[in-house]
């Protein structure tokens, strides 16, 4: 029988532990019951075996008409990666950290109910922003933002609590000792000059919304949307990062915000860095170069109805 959709789950991600195995069997039972017959290949070889990539592209060859992915935003990008020119949906059953992607166009957030959704979901493309000619869903972060995910990356599987103040520890450190840089930009026609210690790209803007995560209310504009915290004294940090939980940062000075469709990020010299996409680290040479492929993607929503 051939299979009507793939499922692609990430057994390292965030709460991938604590479901284990049931998820992807309770996602297969939902499918099947909507006589969507199924097949799952295993993450990350389908990205990185070239027998497992094959395996992907025979089954999108012979029919396929959906891949749902188990994991955060990192592993739905890697596989978008491997979708992008092809018409199949992709699917998301969230188990990262921040679920982004999930969270924008407001699918379940409890997997067991993101799984369960799945079988009875609408299409949406949405746009696929482009860093240098690699894509991300999200966004793209650079500078201290990298170092204090590694910092993340590091203490996970330590239990929340434990979490918190080694990660306070290692943001401080950071802050004493990592650099400001000067960077040039051209957003659109635009030129803009910037010194910074941080600096993302978001796949269509952010919305000024309270919360810890940052909110788009639309993924398929064909904007960007670019920002950075401008230089300013170590004791500000605190009311700034309430100013930012708060949402009230489009009136604050030291933020930096613009919007536009393409973006070019220059260096004094060219120079070797580490970009976060969605979340994965990526090696990049700058100048960074940014492009949006407007509604390139396929994106299994929930059904309005």
């Amino acid at each position: 029988m051939t299979a009507a959709a793939i499922i692609i789950a990430n057994a390292r991600a965030g709460q991938a532990e604590r479901h284990g195995d049931s998820l992807a069997v309770q996602l297969t039972q939902h499918l099947q019951a909507a006589g969507l017959a199924s097949i799952a290949l295993p993450f990350p070889a389908v990205a990185t075996d070239p027998e497992q990539r094959a395996a992907l592209f025979s089954h999108l060859d012979a029919g396929a008409r959906r891949v749902v992915v188990l994991g955060g935003d990192g592993t739905v990008r890697t596989i978008a990666r491997l979708l992008l020119g092809r018409p199949v949906p992709i699917g998301i059953v969230p188990l990262g950290t921040a679920n982004l992607l999930a969270r924008d166009p407001g699918l379940p957030l409890a997997p067991t109910q993101a799984a369960a959704v799945q079988a009875s979901t609408r299409v949406h493309h949405i746009d696929v922003a482009r860093c240098n000619g690699e894509p991300f869903l999200c966004a793209a972060l650079f500078g201290m933002a990298t170092d204090l995910a590694r910092a993340r990356e590091a203490a996970r599987g330590i239990g929340t609590w434990r979490m918190l103040p080694r990660m306070l520890r290692k943001a401080y450190w950071i802050l004493k000792r990592y650099p400001f840089h000067s960077v040039r930009l051209r957003l659109d026609d635009a030129p803009a000059t910037l010194r910074t210690r941080a600096l993302m790209v978001s796949n269509n803007p952010l919305q000024p919304q309270a919360g810890l995560h940052p909110v788009r209310t639309a993924l398929n504009t064909g904007r960007l949307g670019v920002y950075g915290v401008r230089e300013g004294p170590l004791y500000d940090l605190p009311r700034l990062a309430l100013t930012l939980l708060a949402g009230t940062w489009p009136r604050e000075p030291r933020v930096f915000h613009r919007v536009c469709e393409r973006a070019h990020i220059h260096t004094s010299r060219p120079l070797r860095t580490t970009a976060l996409l969605d979340g994965e680290r990526v090696q990049l040479q700058t100048p960074l170069r940014f492009d949006t492929l407007i509604g390139a993607l396929p994106m299994l929503v929930a059904d309005a109805g």
